[in-house]
């Protein structure tokens, strides 16, 4: 490795770090070199070592600034809770981890922070609104030729406060489901538990799911207290549900067999009994009472049952009385199948006539009767 020094024939030299971690070394980082007015100096790149080189550099002071367009660090809800702790005092930030946390790049970390990135950025997915990388600005003294100064770098992705960043990507966490337990649905609203089999404490959780849309409707959420949050896209059927342990003893009070309840009922276009599950999507997790992700665990997912819902339908004939042909005049709020049966008036079945679909709206249909008997 390249000494971090300065050498007397006027070189800087040195290396870039993630979050001062010297087993992690931020490589294609750009580095510029700028004297104490503001005026464009010198540019290198680091290399797959975070190494970096500046040569034939006048005497004089410089500030280097950084910049990169790599993948940013995994961003996540142990990112939200560590901004969270901080907030209440109990999780003091260095330097890097700071200005992690300062996602709308205000120079401090309030509530604001936290909340974009708890909701917009992990549940509904928005980009920060500053730039994706950020820098420790790095003052070099070239003003004696015999100065020798550190220029280590280090280097953080916006929103990791916990620092974890890989050049490949972090392995995905995917839990194992459970779709065993089926609840009858229909148009009046019924509630859905969505739980884990981890029964001890938990300090909070964010699932993705998908749910089936041509079945039911979500008409609420709700978590273990007042702090859940949910995003509903209902065109594409996925629901993302997010909550941490806001209380004064985070990971005290909640554990993970109950995570939160969906309220659902039956869409009014369900006319048979059908099933269908929901199901997990990539990026969820739950941490316990130590905010730290929990690994090999089963999220119990509903298997819902639609009933067979009652159609009220609109049913006119004409002419009266028949000579050879019966009209229908059917109105209908959605579209089915069909069949309709002809009795008499002692309610005797005459036949059975018509099977047919039927569509949402008014239709006719034409039914031939000069083989009925009179009546």
């Amino acid at each position: 490795m390249i000494a971090n020094v300065v050498y007397a024939q006027n070189q800087i030299t040195g290396v870039v770090n993630y979050h001062e971690n010297e087993s992690n070394p931020l490589p294609n980082v750009t580095l510029e070199l700028y004297d104490t007015g503001d005026n464009f100096v010198a540019a290198t790149m680091s290399n797959n070592n975070g190494e970096f080189i500046f040569t034939n550099i006048p005497s004089g002071d410089y500030f280097i600034r950084s910049t990169s367009d790599m993948t940013v660090g995994d961003i996540n809800l142990i990112d939200a809770s560590l901004i969270l702790y901080h907030l209440f005092g109990w999780y003091p930030f260095n330097d890097f981890e700071f200005v992690a946390a300062d996602v709308n790049g205000s120079g401090s970390v309030t509530f604001s922070d936290y909340f974009i990135v708890l909701i917009s950025y992990i549940m509904q997915g928005n980009p920060f609104t500053i730039d994706d990388w950020q820098f420790q600005e790095v003052y070099v003294d070239l003003t004696s030729r015999d100065s020798t100064e550190n220029t280590a770098v280090w280097g953080t992705s916006t929103g990791d406060v916990e620092g974890i960043w890989l050049p490949g990507g972090r392995n995905i966490i995917n839990y194992n489901e459970d779709n065993t337990i089926v609840t009858n649905i229909s148009e009046d609203i019924v509630e859905l538990e969505i739980g884990t089999n981890y029964n001890k404490l938990i300090a909070g959780f964010n699932l993705n799911l998908t749910y089936p849309i041509n079945l039911l409707e979500i008409i609420d959420v709700t978590g273990p207290d007042g702090n859940l949050h949910y995003y509903l896209d209902e065109s594409q059927g996925i629901l993302k549900v997010i909550w941490l342990d806001e209380n004064e003893k985070p990971g005290t009070k909640f554990f993970g067999e109950r995570l939160f309840k969906i309220k659902v009922k039956q869409i009014n276009n369900s006319t048979k009994s059908e099933e269908d599950i929901f199901s997990l999507l990539e990026g969820g997790m739950v941490l316990d009472n130590n905010s730290n992700q929990l690994e090999n665990i089963t999220i119990n997912l509903p298997k819902i049952k639609t009933t067979n819902s009652i159609i009220e339908l609109s049913l006119a004939s004409f002419p009266n009385p028949v000579i050879n042909t019966l009209i229908f005049k059917i109105t209908s709020p959605v579209s089915s199948y069909a069949n309709i049966y002809i009795y008499d008036l002692s309610g005797k079945l005459i036949d059975k006539t018509i099977s047919t679909n039927i569509y949402e709206g008014t239709q006719l249909i034409n039914l031939e009767t000069r083989d009925f008997p009179t009546g």
